[in-house]
């Protein structure tokens, strides 16, 4: 078994970048478990220790309305074939009544952990978060975010960026306990995002990944007046080395559907391409 330079143990990282529309189709409808059980198959032959999803996958919704409950999603997640490599995914999900944006750390057949998004985007209307988390198995160690909450504070800052990285530093962010964020998200290669993740990766030491959404999405968003889609790509790992901001892969190869593998000790890595 590999090792970090701080004793830690090394892995492979699978993130899973599906098209926008994929994960829109999700909505109303059950977990797609023969597209996971796929796509776990793929990372897993390639000898991947954690696949990562995007955010809202596959809990999707069109409104808050049509959110299930955390005990419903919980109990078709358990539905699934037990994999023996542990995955994250989520979405939208209401607990005690109140909307959550959350994921789930599923493995063996089990969701061994939670973790609920602590920064609303542009009117968000969910219960967040109150604290960070950090999830274990095998010997593995990450910290799950979900989108804003490692970009929005950083370009409107009100003190949660300091208390919030605060937090990962005390859980043990480092190499051998890198942050991994699940994303819906736009403009992934743009200065508002590379920003906030190089800044966390410089601030904990920590390799940063991000899975992220391909293509258009139907869903919109307002932006100085414009209506603008989700989607693009930009999924990949920022890391901070000999002084040095590092990310692979390079923007104009992280744009397609496709699962990126990356190491978080050794500089290799692999892509692989999705059907359209």
């Amino acid at each position: 078994m590999r090792q970090t330079f701080d004793g830690g143990v090394a892995m492979r990282v699978a993130l899973v970048q599906l098209d926008a529309w994929e994960v829109e189709a999700c909505a109303g409808a059950r977990v797609p478990a023969r597209r996971i059980a796929q796509l776990l198959g793929m990372a897993a032959s390639h000898d991947a220790h954690l696949a990562v999803f995007p955010e809202s996958y596959p809990f999707f919704v069109d409104d808050s309305t049509s959110a299930q409950s955390i005990e419903i999603a919980i109990a078709s997640l358990e539905a699934l074939r037990p994999h023996p490599m542990a995955f994250i995914v989520g979405g939208y999900v209401t607990e005690g009544g109140h909307l959550r944006n959350a994921s789930f750390l599923v493995h063996e057949g089990k969701v061994q952990a939670q973790y609920f998004k602590r920064v609303p985007w542009s009117g968000e209307a969910f219960l967040p978060g109150e604290a960070l988390v950090r999830w274990e198995w095998n010997g593995h160690r990450i910290i799950p975010l979900i989108c804003a909450d490692v970009c929005v504070p950083w370009n409107d800052p009100d003190g949660l960026a300091g208390r919030m990285l605060g937090e990962a530093v005390a859980l043990g962010a480092g190499p051998s306990c890198p942050i991994v964020v699940s994303t819906f998200g736009a403009d992934l290669r743009t200065p508002y995002w590379t920003g906030p993740l190089r800044a966390w990766a410089r601030a904990c030491n920590a390799p940063i990944l991000v899975s992220a959404i391909a293509g258009r999405s139907r869903a919109t968003f307002d932006e100085q007046g414009e209506q603008r889609h989700y989607g693009g790509g930009g999924s990949g790992m920022f890391w901070y080395e000999d002084g040095q901001d590092r990310v692979w892969p390079r923007s104009v190869e992280s744009e397609a559907a496709g699962v990126f593998l990356l190491d978080t000790v050794e500089a290799k890595s692999l892509w692989l391409p999705l059907d359209p």
